[in-house]
């Protein structure tokens, strides 16, 4: 199955056996399974033991992207900061010392960027429409 972008004269490829992750027209949910066989006289899928119209597909999940694991590393960054800096300040026996607003502030921040990040940016979609389109080619002869 290829992935084509008007404007691309390259094609990414998915092929039988692989997972595929995807929202049909009007749904709100992502389905996922295994290609268990292309149709090219109907342009379908076999996945999950039913046909799926490549017309009916609204959209793809085709992976994460770097943001994700920046926005992840981010957060954990955060929550181990505010664990260190509370544990820090626990067990130091210096009574003038506690958790600062500067403390949480930078946990905040930094958890905050990463949420951001992993929401807005951390998936790819290919979003079929008017410049985008699915397409099983068959390649036997």
């Amino acid at each position: 199955m290829l992935f084509e972008k008007l404007t691309d004269s390259k094609s990414d490829r998915v092929y039988e056996g692989e997972m595929l992750r995807f929202r049909m027209e009007g749904d709100n949910f992502w389905q996922e399974g295994y290609i268990r066989e292309m149709r090219p006289d109907i342009q379908a899928l076999v996945i999950n033991d039913r046909f799926i119209m490549l017309d009916d597909i609204e959209a793809v999940h085709r992976g994460s992207t770097i943001a994700t694991r920046l926005g992840y590393g981010l957060i954990t960054f955060g929550a181990g900061w505010s664990l260190f800096a509370a544990l820090g300040y626990a067990t130091d026996k210096i009574d003038s010392t506690n958790y600062s607003a500067d403390d949480a502030l930078v946990t905040l921040a930094s958890a905050g960027t990463g949420f951001l990040l992993v929401k807005l940016l951390g998936r790819r979609k290919f979003r079929t429409g008017k410049y985008k389109r699915l397409r099983i080619v068959d390649l036997h002869f």
